[in-house]
């Protein structure tokens, strides 16, 4: 769980998407680009990241946040 708190830490693009998506619950990768007005490529990129360490889980072009990615969320708001 440190590592992934970590890794979420390491980066504000990370820490910022984890909020949206703990906040807004599902959203489309595009419109997570547009709400946090930031390149696409740049959160596609971060998407990509955080689903790869199953913060974050994708159906079809919906994303939300996996359990894990509640746990760490709630955490790295505590800190």
């Amino acid at each position: 769980m440190n590592e992934l708190i970590g890794f979420v830490n390491g980066n504000s693009i990370r820490q910022k998407v984890l909020s949206l998506l703990s906040s807004k619950g599902e959203m489309e990768g595009k419109r997570i680009s547009k709400t946090m007005r930031v390149a696409h490529p740049t959160v596609a990129k971060t998407l990509e990241e955080l689903e790869q360490k199953e913060l974050i889980t994708k159906k079809g072009e919906t994303y939300s946040l996996t359990e894990s990615g509640v746990k760490v969320e709630k955490i790295i708001q505590q800190i």
